[in-house]
């Protein structure tokens, strides 16, 4: 038993047992959770990856409206995000399967983080010694925000584990100059800014190692030259490609600072006292992440992981508009979060001489660590719930009604969600009249959950298929007088 207890990596794996059980909660859920949009549209892509045959260059959701600044149509459902990696595994996955499984889609994302939690531990291990690495693994583990968006269908989680794949062999290529690990720095480097070139803030500790290495900027040797061309190269490709087909390339330069936000009192408030104290850490947590944050470095230890964290808060305020709208868009900076909270924690178990003996700072750290976890807990679990069950319902029995060829409206404020239930293309608004939509891209049917003005139209107008006081299914290549509906 005692050799057990100092065996770390037995540790960390009990640390990726429990990581995973918590990310089994709720496995089964609809995609109707929070940012249910988002997560449409990624399962979208993967499930006609299965149904329309698979081509990494024409990933397709399921929506035909205009998603891009061209304010084109998007008649081919074209979907140029990020390149399609973690929608091709979840794709894999779904031929193993042999159908379309979305708690299998969150597995693969589960799998990722797990990921994750190993290549943080190496990574922290390596500046930080193996108390704060395993600390910091557990942090990842366990806390309530990692948990949901390790467990989403986004491609976040890939992105993180391709990332610190990426900061973790970069630098051990740097200081070993081995075959081996300059093969994985360059497929993770390149994996990771395929999924989001946003990892580019991951980058600024690995400029500190080839400034320490090579004692200097300038000249740059070749073999980087080479690294830097071999990673960038795929991005820059896939970037070209994409421009063929714009209205397939969603809004995104709003992100930065769409709406002048950035360095406002509204900006500070969002990411310090929403998102730092409220979702991700609490303030407590928030205490203990400034405490491993600010304390000068131990005399083993140098500024790599502190740049790391640097690139972290250098991402919030670039995309300051995307990090006060969406708070998915925090999960980049989990890693460099959970290592300085480990570290202040790993500081107050080892004791405070300056401040406070160890019989005070281990129970008070103990306590800390508890009332973080409480606290982000209380603010996270409503992310669980389906935000309007109706929609799941309501798509379940449409998807038995519509033939499978049906070119659906069905409007949820260009929330893709209900399209994604309803397992059919189309709209997820009324972008253009009826007889527009159904000329120009072949709508056959409108699903509609709301008894609005659209809706009265469509029931004054179109043949009902089925109704109900909840929704509305109604055949748009007939004309109402030929209606045998079905009320309810």
């Amino acid at each position: 038993m005692i050799k057990f207890l100092k065996q770390p990596l037995l540790w960390l794996l009990v640390i990726l047992c429990l990581a995973f059980v918590m990310r089994l909660y709720k496995l089964d859920s609809p995609i109707a959770d929070w940012h249910s949009w988002r997560q449409a549209d990624t399962a979208a892509v993967a499930r006609n990856f299965y149904k329309e045959g698979f081509n990494i260059f024409y990933p397709k959701g399921d929506d035909m409206s205009q998603i891009s600044e061209t304010g084109k149509f998007n008649p081919l459902r074209l979907r140029y995000v990020e390149f399609p990696i973690y929608n091709a595994v979840v794709y894999a996955a779904y031929l193993l399967h042999g159908g379309v499984s979305e708690p299998l889609a969150r597995l693969v994302s589960i799998i990722f983080s797990l990921g994750s939690i190993v290549l943080m531990y190496f990574l922290t291990k390596k500046y930080f010694g193996q108390g704060t690495a395993l600390l910091a693994a557990l942090l990842f583990a366990v806390l309530p925000y990692s948990i949901y968006y390790s467990r989403v269908i986004l491609p976040e989680p890939s992105l993180i584990f391709f990332g610190l794949g990426m900061v973790y062999f970069t630098d051990r290529w740097i200081w070993e100059s081995s075959k081996s690990t300059f093969g994985l720095a360059v497929i993770f480097s390149i994996l990771a800014f395929l999924t989001k070139p946003t990892v580019i803030f991951y980058t600024l500790p690995l400029l500190y190692s080839y400034y320490l290495k090579e004692k200097g900027l300038f000249p740059i040797p070749k073999k980087y030259i080479g690294f830097v061309s071999l990673v960038l190269a795929p991005l820059l490709i896939w970037r070209l490609w994409i421009n063929i087909h714009p209205e397939g390339i969603p809004s995104s330069a709003w992100l930065l600072n769409g709406n002048g936000i950035r360095f406002r009192p509204a900006f500070w408030r969002w990411i310090i006292n929403d998102r730092f104290s409220r979702e991700l850490l609490s303030p407590v947590g928030v205490f203990v992440f400034i405490l491993g944050l600010v304390l000068r470095p131990l005399k083993n230890e140098n500024l790599f992981l502190h740049l790391f964290a640097v690139g972290a808060f250098l991402y919030l305020i670039v995309f300051a508009t995307g990090n006060v709208q969406h708070d998915y868009y925090q999960t980049l900076i989990v890693p460099a979060i959970c290592i300085f909270t480990a570290r202040g924690l790993w500081l107050m178990l080892k004791g405070l001489p300056l401040f406070l003996p160890r019989i005070v700072t281990i129970p008070l750290a103990i306590f800390l660590l508890s009332l973080t976890l409480g606290l982000t807990w209380y603010e996270i679990k409503g992310l669980y719930q389906i935000n309007n069950p109706i929609i799941v319902e309501v798509g379940r029995k449409a998807d038995t009604l519509l033939p499978k060829d049906a070119v659906v409206i069905a409007p949820y404020n260009g929330d893709t969600a209900f399209l994604y239930q309803i397992n059919r293309t189309g709209f997820p608004v009324v972008a253009a009249s009826f007889e527009d939509l159904i000329k120009d891209f072949g709508v056959t049917h409108y699903v509609s959950t709301n008894y609005d003005n659209d809706t009265a139209t469509v029931l004054k107008k179109y043949k009902v298929i089925e109704q109900t006081p909840k929704y509305v299914i109604a055949d748009l290549r007939y004309p109402s007088s030929t209606s045998g509906a079905v009320i309810k």
